[in-house]
């Protein structure tokens, strides 16, 4: 893929790049800057380049070792006494070009947010971001709601994503704005709740003006795959019997 390739867009194939993704989560977990960190990114990167068109490649004419690996050679060499900065230094360079390789592969997830709960147009929280310019679309994501979270008192479950044949309706919000508001949006959420990539089966909308209400745009004929962030329950959170606080989730 060079810089004049085109990204590959959404996913019209009915199994996503789970394997990438829940690497990308992983990520998400480590410290930034760190060996699993980066080793995470790598892994992610590696599985949806496989997916790109490859011509010229014969079946087994590849028997580099894979990115991960050379990685590992290479801090391997630089683990010598006084390498570790190098191996440091290394990591920091390479994280933030994987992270934007892996946003173009994915048709930049983080300009998506899929919304079940109070953030919904209409609901007690969506204030936080009525004022983001974008498009809502409709979709489906793998998972069960479950009544957890400081959020659920006040109606409004919490998601778990899953594969056992569950889904959950949400609607996408995609904003050019989103990724200068996470920060924000993470606190809000709070310890309770944590942000992951998960794959949304979106109906298909034609391209066009967008603005911030629902159901901007015109629905297509079909569906169509994409990565987007949720906010999923984390073992923090407590039944919806616990005094939690007033806001609601998303």
């Amino acid at each position: 893929m060079t810089a004049d390739d085109p990204a590959p867009g959404p996913s019209r194939d009915p199994a996503p790049p789970r394997g990438a993704i829940s690497r990308l989560n992983e990520a998400r977990l480590a410290p930034e800057h760190s060996s699993a960190r980066l080793g995470a990114l790598l892994s992610a990167f590696e599985e949806l380049a496989a997916l790109l068109p490859d011509e010229g490649r014969r079946a087994g004419e590849d028997t580099r070792p894979g990115a991960a690996g050379a990685l590992a050679e290479l801090e391997a060499l630089l683990a010598g006494p006084g390498g570790e900065a190098g191996a440091a230094a290394l990591r920091e360079y390479l994280e933030p070009i994987l992270e934007r390789l892996i946003e173009a592969l994915l048709d930049h997830p983080e300009r998506r947010l899929a919304v079940y709960g109070s953030l919904l147009p209409g609901e007690n929280n969506h204030h936080h971001v009525a004022t983001l310019v974008g498009r809502w679309t409709e979709g489906t994501v793998e998972g069960t709601l479950h009544d957890r979270g400081w959020a659920a008192r006040q109606g409004y479950p919490g998601f778990i994503p899953g594969s056992s044949g569950g889904r959950v309706a949400v609607k996408v919000l995609e904003s050019l704005a989103l990724p200068d508001v996470w920060d924000r949006l993470d606190a809000f959420e709070g310890e309770a709740y944590r942000r992951i990539l998960a794959p949304v089966e979106m109906q298909e909308v034609e391209t066009g003006a967008v603005s911030g209400t629902a159901g901007s745009g015109t629905a297509g004929s079909g569906t169509v795959w994409r990565v987007c962030n949720i906010y999923e329950l984390t073992n923090l959170a407590r039944p919806a019997r616990a005094k939690d606080r007033e806001p609601d989730s998303a």
